[in-house]
């Protein structure tokens, strides 16, 4: 007993009638929503506590020989005022001549991304300015600096080894 419905067999007449550049259209709409679909789950984060970013990185860098930042040192060197962002850590260098440095911001909006990384640029602008004609190895630091962006967040490092802070940073997330 094979009975179908008017909507099955006009499904089946349908499927039928499609030629190759049908089936192509098909097939190039299912593979557009699929990448679009991994470029906005790539671009998005998961809501983590800055307390776990922060441990993940103290355990799995150098984090630990760096000075923690006050509020007021997040505005003296980076000019970011911390209540307008969700929460951050920051760490810089115990050394007058070190350049090494580590933020990330958590954001309420991505549109304040942009705020945070043009501080960012400019405090790497500036400490490139600082450093050029004397200090060698901090400049080629500064030209090696991360910045990177996912969801809500904003990472930026300078040190000898930026790559391992953002792979543990990346992992954290």
């Amino acid at each position: 007993m094979n009975r179908m419905t008017g909507f099955q067999k006009n499904i089946g007449e349908r499927l039928r009638r499609l030629n190759a550049s049908d089936v192509t259209k098909i097939v190039l709409s299912v593979v557009l929503i699929l990448f679009l679909a991994a470029v906005y789950h790539r671009s998005s984060a998961p809501d983590v506590p800055m307390d776990s970013v922060e441990s993940a990185l103290r355990k799995g860098t150098g984090l630990s020989s760096m000075q923690k930042c006050s509020n007021r040192q997040l505005m003296q060197f980076m000019g970011l005022d911390y209540s307008d962002y969700d929460s951050y850590i920051y760490y810089k260098s115990r050394e007058a001549l070190g350049v090494q440095e580590v933020l990330v911001v958590r954001v309420y909006r991505r549109d304040d991304l942009t705020a945070v990384e043009d501080a960012i640029d400019r405090r790497v602008a500036d400490q490139t300015r600082t450093f050029e004609g004397y200090g060698p190895s901090q400049v080629a630091m500064l030209k090696n600096a991360i910045i990177y962006k996912r969801g809500n967040y904003i990472f930026y490092c300078v040190d000898k080894n930026p790559d391992r802070y953002e792979e543990v940073f990346r992992h954290a997330l």
